[in-house]
């Protein structure tokens, strides 16, 4: 049985690494929910966990090409895996280390000031890019990331299903996180 699968799983990658859309959708069906259960326990975050299968899955069809050659599917995914979690924590660590720097090279006074300068410019800026959201979405993500209700509460509050909470959080983080970026981007480009 378990070679049987391994053989099923090397054959769908060979498929992948041909292009096939359908071979895909069945890797992604047999393993999306290991992964979110492995990215969950390592970020315990169900968002970041999310980002996380997505970014995989992404990835994984980004280089379909060479999926061909892989001999242990499983070990290779979740190798894939764990790289992006890992990447997350490395992320999270220099953003952090950023931080303490800038904050050790100001004056502790100025320090403050310019700390809730940023972060008042930076909530004006999300309510900016908010205002581009369809007014569901913008509900949906205020009720959850400003009154901190949960997807559940949120689908009952709003009477509709907590997945379709999930889908619009998500649609709303993507689209929030890409105008973000474009606009620190801009910022970056103007100052240099």
């Amino acid at each position: 049985m378990l070679s049987e699968k391994f053989t099923r799983e090397k054959e769908l990658l060979q498929r992948i690494s041909e292009g096939d859309e359908s071979a895909f959708r069945e890797i992604y069906d047999l393993y999306k929910e290991r992964f979110y259960a492995a990215s969950l326990k390592m970020t315990r975050s169900p968002d970041i966990a999310e980002e996380i299968v997505q970014e995989v899955f992404v990835s994984l069809w980004i280089r379909r090409t060479a999926l061909s050659n892989i001999e242990n599917p499983t070990c290779y995914l979740f190798t894939i895996v764990y790289n992006s979690i890992s990447a997350h924590f490395k992320k999270l660590a220099l953003e952090k280390t950023m931080k303490q720097k800038v904050s050790e090279q100001m004056p502790e006074g100025e320090c403050l000031t310019e700390d809730k300068l940023i972060e008042k410019e930076n909530m004006q800026l999300l309510q900016h890019i908010m205002g581009g959201l369809p007014p569901q979405q913008q509900l949906i993500y205020h009720l959850s990331k400003e009154e901190g209700l949960s997807r559940e509460e949120i689908a009952s509050r709003l009477q509709i299903s907590p997945n379709t909470v999930k889908n619009h959080l998500l649609k709303a983080c993507k689209y929030i996180r890409l105008h973000f970026s474009k606009v620190m981007m801009l910022i970056v480009c103007l100052i240099m």
